[in-house]
């Protein structure tokens, strides 16, 4: 049977996401943001195609400040006139990604150029949203910390198949295991494993993993935090 995974963004974003129109006021984006949760609303038109976005911050910052002599009554028919098209930033400016980028590619766009959203398009449309919250929920499902487990650290030589022997360990032992996280770095000549294995009794398992040549730099008692 085919397994239906390929690691794309449209495996992991968030379909549907709350949105905005551009002609809505400032009180309208501000009563989504607080009322939903939410730190980003794309901006779409009645076609569903993208044309911004507005943030959180961008409604504070479009928020007078405390020192304004304006009335309540003035500043609230200015903001009632204030339009989300007039603080968002415009798709020209964004950066988007499609429901084919790797989920990894998506993650490290968001590293360099500092953003807490991407928006994912098909053509002109919205697909979707992929946040800073959904790239940290990624990292929590590597790790595998959603299940009950026992982390073992341990250091490897940086060779095809070096990883081998520490494997068989598992399986001798019947243990499964939850996820694997092996990082690019190199710490003093070797590469490390962050082995996260699915039992509370490690310690014969810790053994036969170090009479097999392999150091074990540190171990995460169970349960899981």
């Amino acid at each position: 049977m085919k397994i239906h995974y390929e690691g794309f963004m449209r495996e992991k974003i968030r379909r549907n996401p709350i949105t905005i129109g551009p002609d809505a006021n400032f009180f309208e984006a501000r009563a989504l943001i607080h009322d939903k949760g939410v730190r980003h609303l794309p901006v779409v038109d009645k076609n569903n195609h993208l044309i911004g976005i507005v943030t959180d911050r961008d409604v504070r910052e479009a928020a007078p400040s405390d020192a304004t002599l304006l009335s309540v009554q003035e500043l609230n028919y200015l903001l009632g006139k204030l339009k989300v098209s007039a603080i968002m930033t415009p798709k020209e400016k964004l950066i988007t990604i499609t429901s084919e980028t790797l989920i990894e590619e998506a993650v490290k766009l968001m590293r360099d150029h500092k953003i807490g959203c991407l928006p994912v398009v098909e053509g002109e449309k919205l697909y979707g949203i992929f946040t800073e919250t959904d790239a940290l929920d990624h990292l929590v499902d590597i790790f595998g910390l959603n299940q009950k487990g026992t982390r073992l650290t341990i250091a490897f030589e940086d060779k095809p198949g070096s990883i081998l022997g520490a494997l068989e360990v598992f399986k001798k032992h019947n243990i499964n295991i939850i996820s694997i996280v092996t990082p690019s770095f190199i710490v003093d000549g070797k590469r490390i494993a962050a082995i996260r294995i699915q039992t509370e009794n490690y310690q014969e398992v810790k053994k036969d993993i170090e009479k097999a040549g392999y150091d074990v730099l540190s171990v995460g008692h169970w349960p899981s935090i």
